[in-house]
C-alpha cells in the first residue's frame, strides 16, 4: 500500500508540473501569435537608420535594393550598408534569390543581404549606397511565423499529458 501511495503522489506532482509548463507554453504561444511582424524600413543612402526590434520567432531582416542582375548580388561592403549596433550580419547564403524580389513605388528591388534579428537599439549605417537606391530593410518572409502555432500545439499536448499522468480517482462509497 505504501508503494502505491508513493506512486500516486509522484504522478500527482508530475501532472502538476506538466500542467504549469503546459499553461505557460500555451499563453506564450498565443502571445507570440498576436505579435505583429515589423514594418519595412526605408534606408537613407548616407545616414544611420533605426531598425525596429524583432522577436526570436519572427523572420530575420533582408536588405533589398536596386541591382542590375539579381543573380549577382553585391557584397554588403560594396553596397555600404553595415550594422552599426543591435543587428547581426550572419554568413551570407550563396543564393539570395530565394528571398525573391519586390516592387516598391514601381521600382523592382532584389535581395542584397541577409541580416539577423534586431535588438531594441538596432541601427544600420549606409554610406555611398546611392547606386542601389531605393534601399529597404524588410522581413525575410511575409508569412506568419510557424513557430507560434507550434508553441500553441506543444502547450495543448503538455496539458493533455498532464491530464493523462494524473492518477485515477477511485470512488469510496458504500452501496
Amino acid at each position: 500500500m505504501q508503494n502505491s501511495a508513493a506512486t500516486r503522489r509522484r504522478r500527482q506532482v508530475a501532472g502538476l508540473i506538466l500542467l504549469v509548463i503546459g499553461v505557460g507554453t500555451l499563453v506564450f504561444g498565443l502571445a507570440a501569435g498576436r505579435a505583429d511582424a515589423p514594418q519595412p524600413v526605408q534606408l537613407a543612402a548616407d545616414s544611420v537608420t533605426q531598425v525596429p526590434p524583432t522577436r526570436f520567432f519572427q523572420s530575420p531582416w533582408v536588405l533589398y535594393g536596386q541591382v542590375d542582375d539579381p543573380r549577382r548580388t553585391p557584397s554588403t561592403a560594396e553596397v555600404g550598408c553595415l550594422p552599426e549596433r543591435g543587428l547581426d550580419l550572419p554568413e551570407q547564403p550563396e543564393d539570395l534569390t530565394t528571398f525573391g524580389s519586390r516592387v516598391v513605388d514601381g521600382v523592382p528591388i532584389a535581395a542584397i543581404a541577409l541580416y539577423g534579428h534586431s535588438g531594441g537599439d538596432a541601427a544600420i549605417r549606409c554610406s555611398g549606397a546611392s547606386d542601389y537606391e531605393p534601399l529597404w530593410l524588410m522581413p525575410s518572409s511575409d508569412a506568419p511565423p510557424f513557430t507560434a502555432t507550434s508553441i500553441v500545439i506543444l502547450g495543448v499536448l503538455l496539458l493533455v499529458a498532464a491530464a493523462l499522468v494524473q492518477p485515477a480517482r477511485v470512488g469510496r462509497g458504500g452501496a
